[in-house]
C-alpha cells in the first residue's frame, strides 16, 4: 500500500508540474525570452542597383563640370546590423552600410540604436554608457509578431519619421509575408555622415553652370537664374532626401526578407534667412535586395518560427499531454487503491434451528 501510494503521489506531483511548465513556457518563456532579438544577431544583407543620376563631388571641387554628373552607375550596398551589447529586453544595436558607385565606396554610415529586444521600438532607459541616435520608430527591424497596421518607421538621413503601411499578405522567397510600404516627402539631409560626402558650398560661377549643364528640370533652371544675382560669391548647399520604400517580412520574426527602395536627394540653395530653393538632383537611385541577401534572411526567419513553434507550441503540448497522462494515471491508481482496501461484506451464518 504504501509503495502504491508513493507511485501516486509521484505522478500526481509530475505531472501537476508538467501541465504548469506547459503554460509557462508558452505563455512566458516564448514570448518573453524566445520571441525576441537574439543577443548574438549579425545579419549581413546586400543589394544592389543603379545611379540614374549621381553627383561626382571630386569632379566639382575641381570645376570639371563636364563630368560632375554621371548617369546609370552601378549601385552596391553592403549592410550590417550587429547586437553589440544586451540589458535585460534591451539590446544595443549597430546598423552600419557602404554604398558604392561602379565598385568605389562612395558614402559609409554607422548609427547605433537601443531597441526594445520585443517591438524593435527605441527604448530611452539604457546603460549610461551606450551612446546612441534618439531615433523614433523602427529603425533595424520589424517587431516579433507584426501586425497588420500601421508603424512609424526611422529615416537616419533626415532625422525624421515615416509611416510604414501594411498594404498586404503575399507569399515570398517561400514565405508568407506581410507587405509594407512607405513613402516619404522631401525632408532635408541633417545626417552628419551622409554631408560628409556632399559639397557644403560651391562658388556662384560653377553654381551657374551646373544650372546649365546640370539634370534639374527646366523650372528648377529658371529659378535658379532668378537668384543667382542675389547670391554670394560662396553659395551654401543644402540637401533633401525622399523616397519610397517596399519591405516583405515574416510577420512571426519581424525578419525583412525582402526590400525594394527608390530614393532621391536633391542639392538647393540654403542662403540663411531664406527658404530652400531645389537646384537638381545629385543623387537618383534604386536597388533591391540580392537573391544570396534573401536566402539569408529565408534561413534567418526560419530558424525564429522554428524556436517559436519549438518552445511555443510543441514542447508545451509534450509536457501537457503528458503531464495530463500522469495525472490520470494516479487518479486511476487512486481509485484501485481504494477498492482493495474496502472490506468486504460479512457472509450470513447458519441459522440456529432452536
Amino acid at each position: 500500500m504504501t509503495r502504491n501510494r508513493t507511485l501516486r503521489l509521484v505522478a500526481l506531483v509530475l505531472g501537476v508540474v508538467l501541465i504548469a511548465g506547459a503554460f509557462v513556457l508558452a505563455f512566458v518563456v516564448t514570448p518573453n525570452l524566445v520571441a525576441r532579438l537574439p543577443s548574438d544577431t549579425n545579419a549581413q544583407r546586400s543589394y544592389t542597383g543603379t545611379f540614374k543620376t549621381l553627383l561626382d563631388s571630386r569632379a566639382v571641387a575641381t570645376g570639371n563640370l563636364a563630368a560632375a554628373f554621371r548617369t546609370d552607375v552601378p549601385l552596391s550596398v553592403d549592410r550590417t546590423v550587429k547586437v553589440t551589447a544586451t540589458s535585460g529586453n534591451t539590446a544595443l544595436v549597430v546598423d552600419s552600410r557602404t554604398t558604392s558607385a561602379g565598385g568605389t565606396a562612395v558614402e559609409k554610415t554607422s548609427w547605433q540604436y537601443a531597441v526594445d529586444r520585443k517591438t524593435l521600438e527605441p527604448v530611452a532607459g539604457h546603460p549610461g554608457d551606450w551612446t546612441v541616435v534618439n531615433a523614433q520608430g523602427l529603425t533595424v527591424s520589424f517587431p516579433f509578431g507584426a501586425q497588420k497596421k500601421t508603424y512609424t518607421g526611422w529615416v537616419p538621413e533626415t532625422a525624421g519619421t515615416t509611416p510604414v503601411a501594411y498594404a498586404r499578405t503575399e507569399q515570398h522567397a517561400g514565405l508568407s509575408t506581410y507587405v509594407y510600404k512607405a513613402a516619404y516627402a522631401p525632408a532635408r539631409i541633417t545626417d552628419r555622415q551622409v554631408l560628409a560626402g556632399l559639397p557644403l558650398t560651391i562658388p556662384k560661377q560653377t553654381l551657374a553652370l551646373a544650372a546649365q549643364f546640370g539634370p534639374g528640370t527646366v523650372a528648377q533652371k529658371a529659378q535658379l537664374a532668378a537668384e543667382l544675382p542675389k547670391l554670394p560669391a560662396l553659395v551654401p548647399l543644402a540637401y533633401t532626401l525622399q523616397g519610397t520604400d517596399t519591405f516583405w517580412v515574416e510577420p512571426q520574426t519581424g525578419v525583412v526578407v525582402d526590400v525594394q527602395r527608390s530614393q532621391t536627394r536633391v542639392a538647393g540653395i540654403a542662403v540663411p534667412g531664406a527658404a530652400f530653393t531645389p537646384l537638381f538632383p545629385v543623387a537618383d537611385y534604386s536597388y533591391t535586395q540580392t537573391p544570396a541577401a534573401t536566402q539569408a534572411a529565408v534561413h534567418d526567419a526560419n530558424k525564429g518560427t522554428d524556436a517559436i513553434s519549438l518552445y511555443g507550441t510543441i514542447l508545451p503540448i509534450v509536457a501537457g499531454l503528458v503531464g495530463a497522462a500522469l495525472v490520470v494515471v494516479a487518479l486511476l491508481l487512486g481509485r484501485r487503491a481504494g477498492r482493495a482496501a474496502k472490506p468486504a461484506a460479512p457472509q450470513a451464518g447458519p441459522v440456529d434451528p432452536s
